[in-house]
């Protein structure tokens, strides 16, 4: 029994260990294909404060690049159909920044953290005047 419960001891402290060394090594690589995403919050229109709301997908290139982002973005009520495209970067740890060209629209930039390479990840946007947060996740 001690020795059976020493080897269920020692295993899930090695499955720790690499989950450990894994955690620190994401790249752009890590996001990459075919995304959906969804968001809600706020933006300042005309000094107010208004929800808003959004949907879309972009695909990912894995270099850093998010190209054929199209997205139907709904403020104060009012429905907008827009297209982006962004360039990103990973750190390390899996956190990273996107910066966003959007037609009909203004520059947008958002920090975001990988949830799962490759699958998902949660942002928020940086742009002063909007407070809002989403997810992504891979289409499949």
């Amino acid at each position: 029994m001690h020795r059976t419960l020493c080897s269920l001891t020692m295993l899930a402290v090695a499955c720790l260990v690499a989950s450990v060394a894994d955690a620190g090594d994401f790249s752009v690589k890590d996001v990459d294909g075919p995304t959906a995403f969804a968001f809600d919050g706020f933006v300042t229109v005309g000094g107010v404060m208004a929800p808003a709301a959004a949907v879309g997908r972009f695909v990912a290139d894995g270099r850093g690049n998010l190209n054929d982002g199209v997205r139907t973005l709904v403020v104060g009520g009012t429905t907008l159909h827009q297209t982006f495209s962004c360039t990103y970067t990973v750190n390390a740890d899996g956190t990273g920044s996107a910066s966003c060209v959007v037609t009909p629209g203004t520059p947008e930039t958002f920090d975001f953290v990988i949830v799962e390479k490759k699958k998902e990840a949660f942002f928020t946007a940086t742009t002063p005047g909007v407070t809002i947060r989403g997810a992504t996740r891979r289409q499949q």
